[in-house]
C-alpha cells in the first residue's frame, strides 16, 4: 500500500511566486493546498485537515506570516511552519523563534532543493514528536519503560561516536525489553545487489561481520527492506529465518526485529530471550520508537564521522600545498592547531567546538593560496601596498570555504584571527568579545607560533620571551583571558611541545 504524500500548505500573495514554489513541491512528491491570504489560510486549514506542513509568505495582506503562524500553531500545535521573507532581519528571526518556525528562508536567494530539503526533515521531526505523543499514550501505564525509553534516547543523542553509540543501542534495547540477547545488525549492498553485513554490535555480533546473505535470506534483511517489525516465539519459525543472520545467543523463547532505517542507512535492532514473561506487542512498540531513534542518531552519527574524515583528508592537502608556497612558515598551520587545541582544553569547549576550532586553525591562512606566490617567498620586509594585499587573506580564505557548506562553522574564526581586543584590528575592526572566541584562541596562537620561528619579520624569539610578549599585549590585542589560560597551559606542557 502507498502511502499519501506530505500535504502542504504554500500562503503567498505573490501569484508567480505561489505557483512557482507549489509546482516545484508537487513535483519533488508533495501535494499542495494554496492560499494567498491569511484569512484564506486559516479557512482552507480548517476545511482541510490532515496537512504536514506550512510554507508562509511572511508580507501577507491584512494579517502578516507570524501572526498566521501563531494561529497555525494554535489549531495544529505539531504542524512545522517553514517562512519565506524577503526582508530578513534578526528581530524578524527571533520573532520567528517564540512562534516556533522551523526554518527561514529569503524569497531573493531561494533554493528550492534546500526548501524541499527543510520540509521534508520539518515532517520527519513532526512525525517523530506524534509517534512519541501516541507511544506516550499507550505506554502511560508503564512508567519504568516509559521513563527507561526516555532517558535511553536522550543519551542516545547526545553520543557522537558509532561505536559507543551502537553498544549503547544494544545495552538499551537489552533493558528496555528484559531479554537476554540483543544485536545491531547494519546492512550494505553488493555489487550484485545482494546484503552483506557491514557491521554487527552485540551477542553474537563480531561473527556476522562480512556475511553476504542471499536474495530472500534472514529475517533480519526483511525487516531492514520492508520497515515492519518481526515479533516471534523463536526465529526458526519464520519462512525467512537464517541461522546466520538470525539466530541469537539465548535458549530462552522470545524473538523481536527491527528496522533501522535513516537515510541510506539500514539495518535491523534484534532482541532475544525474554527473562520474565514474554515478549508481546508492548515490547515491540517500544522497541520500534528505539529503532526509530537510534536509526536517527546512527545516521547522524555516520554522517558526522565522515564529515571529519572529508574534514581531515581535506584540509591536510589544502595545508600541504599552503606549506610548499608559504616558504618562511612550513608547519605553521599544524602548530597553530597544535596550540589552539591546548587552549580549547582549558576552556572547557564541547568537544564539537574544540573540532570546529581545530579545523579553523588549520585553515586559518589558507586565503593565502589566492595572493602573488612572489609575496609568500619574498625575502624581505613588505611595502605598505604589499602589506595591505596580504592582509587580504582573512577574506579570501572565508571566499574559498564558502561555498563548502559542512566548513560554514569555522568561516567566523578565518574570518577573524586578525581583529584585536582593542577594536584596532582587521578586516572587521572587531573588538572584545564581539570577535568569535575561536579566533580569539587562534590569533594568541599563530602569534606565539610566528615569534618562535625564523622569518623576514624578525628573529625567531624563544618561548619564554614570545610569552612575555603576549602577556604584554593581553587587554590591547590579545583576549586577557586567552592569553592567561595560554601561558599557564603552555608552562604546564611545555616538555610536550615541540620547540
Amino acid at each position: 500500500m502507498t502511502s499519501e504524500p506530505p500535504r502542504v500548505l504554500l500562503v503567498d500573495d505573490d501569484a508567480v511566486m505561489l505557483g512557482m514554489v507549489g509546482d516545484f513541491l508537487e513535483e519533488s512528491g508533495f501535494q499542495s493546498v494554496r492560499a494567498s491570504s491569511g484569512a484564506e489560510a486559516l479557512g482552507r486549514l480548517a476545511a482541510e485537515g490532515n496537512l504536514s506542513a506550512a510554507v508562509l509568505d511572511i508580507g501577507l495582506p491584512g494579517m502578516d506570516g507570524l501572526e498566521l503562524a501563531r494561529r497555525i500553531r494554535l489549531a495544529s500545535p505539531d504542524m512545522p511552519v517553514l517562512i519565506l521573507t524577503g526582508q530578513g532581519s534578526l528581530d524578524t528571526a527571533i520573532q520567528g523563534i517564540h512562534h516556533g518556525i522551523f526554518d527561514f528562508f529569503e524569497k531573493a536567494s531561494l533554493n528550492l532543493g534546500l526548501l524541499e530539503r527543510s520540509l521534508r526533515r520539518a515532517i520527519e521531526r513532526a512525525q517523530l514528536v506524534q509517534q512519541n505523543r501516541e507511544l506516550l499514550a499507550r505506554v502511560q501505564d508503564s512508567n519504568r519503560l516509559l521513563k527507561a525509553l526516555q532517558e535511553m534516547t536522550k543519551t542516545m543523542a547526545e553520543e557522537p561516536h558509532l561505536d559507543r553509540l551502537l553498544n549503547l543501542v544494544v545495552a538499551s534495547a537489552r533493558d528496555l525489553c528484559q531479554v537476554e540477547a540483543a544485536r545491531v545488525v547494519l546492512l550494505g549492498r553488493t555489487h550484485d545487489g545482494r546484503f552483506v553485513i557491514e557491521g554487527s554490535v552485540g551477542d553474537g555480533g563480531d561473527a556476522l561481520r562480512g556475511v553476504r546473505l542471499q536474495p530472500g535470506e534472514g529475517i533480519t534483511t526483511l525487516v531492514a527492506e520492508k520497515g515492519e517489525a518481526v515479533l516471534l516465539s523463536r526465529p526458526s519459525d519464520h519462512p525467512r529465518y537464517s541461522a546466520r543472520a538470525d539466530e541469537m545467543p539465548t535458549p530462552r523463547p522470545g524473538f523481536i526485529a527491527v528496522p533501522l532505517r535513516h537515510g541510506p542507512m539500514t539495518g535491523a535492532l534484534l532482541v532475544a530471550g525474554r527473562t520474565v514473561g514474554s515478549l508481546g506487542a508492548e515490547e515491540r512498540d517500544l522497541l520500534v520508537q528505539l529503532g526509530w531513534q537510534a536509526a536517527a542518531a546512527i545516521g547522524n552519527s555516520m554522517f558526522h564521522e565522515q564529515a571529519i574524515n572529508f574534514f581531515t583528508h581535506t584540509s591536510d592537502m589544502l595545508v600541504d600545498f599552503l606549506d610548499r608556497i608559504d616558504v618562511f612558515y612550513p608547519g605553521h598551520s599544524r602548530g597553530v592547531a597544535a596550540l589552539a587545541d591546548m587552549v580549547t582544553r582549558r576552556l572547557g569547549l564541547e568537544a564539537n567546538e574544540r573540532r570546529t576550532v581545530h579545523f579553523a586553525a588549520l585553515l586559518h591562512d589558507i586565503g593565502k593560496l589566492k595572493l602573488d606566490p612572489g609575496l609568500l617567498s619574498a625575502n624581505r620586509p613588505l611595502t605598505e601596498e604589499e602589506r595591505r594585499h596580504v592582509q587580504q587573506h582573512p577574506l579570501l580564505g572565508v571566499e574559498m570555504l564558502r561555498p563548502i557548506t559542512l566548513w560554514e562553522g569555522i568561516l567566523p574564526i578565518i574570518h577573524g584571527h586578525h581583529e584585536r581586543w582593542d577594536g584596532k584590528g582587521y578586516p572587521a575592526g572587531l573588538a572584545g568579545e564581539d570577535i568569535p572566541l575561536g579566533a580569539r584562541v587562534v590569533a594568541v596562537a599563530e602569534v606565539f607560533d610566528a615569534m618562535t620561528r625564523d622569518t623576514p619579520y624578525g628573529p625567531r624569539r624563544s618561548p619564554r620571551e614570545a610569552i612575555g610578549e603576549l602577556e604584554a599585549f593581553a587587554g590591547t590585542q590579545f583576549d586577557p583571558r586567552v592569553v592567561r589560560l595560554f601561558v599557564a597551559e603552555y608552562r604546564r606542557r611545555a616538555e610536550q611541545i615541540p620547540s
